[in-house]
């Protein structure tokens, strides 16, 4: 899995998991991951299935899903790229927040070019909704 291209769509699951616990859950519920994408409740089952395949989740029927440690090393990147990006946009572009176009660019923001921005914008530690941000590489 380490040197493995995600699809948008994995990583859109990935960065809802670290969200989840991030707010405090130790599983990730089926109907809150439904919510939180906006899909259909047999479809997160269908992908759980197959994240948990590839070693990135930990599925536990009718109790919920949480992220392997590949899995959050994965989801760590996701979130830091998606929360540069939103600065990205509106503290170098000086561009309003949108969320649309950040969920875009993170799914394409190389982990070079997400150190990039960080180290211009000298290490931020929050994203503009004042979400952490995690540590790259480039941070001291």
């Amino acid at each position: 899995m380490s040197g493995q291209q995600l699809s948008e769509s994995i990583e859109d699951y990935l960065e809802a998991l670290w969200i989840s616990e991030e707010e405090g859950a130790s599983l990730a519920k089926i109907s809150w991951i439904a919510r939180h994408l906006d899909v259909s409740s047999p479809s997160v089952v269908e992908m759980l299935k197959k994240l948990e395949k590839q070693g990135l989740v930990v599925y536990e029927p009718r109790d919920g899903v949480r992220l392997t440690e590949t899995g959050k090393k994965k989801a760590e990147q996701i979130i830091r790229s998606h929360r540069l990006a939103e600065l990205l946009l509106t503290d170098i572009l000086k561009m309003k927040l949108d969320m649309k176009t950040a969920c875009g660019l993170e799914h394409h923001l190389s982990e070079d070019v997400a150190d990039a921005v960080c180290t211009y914008l000298n290490h931020p530690r929050l994203c503009p909704h004042g979400n952490k941000i995690p540590k790259g590489n480039c941070c001291p």
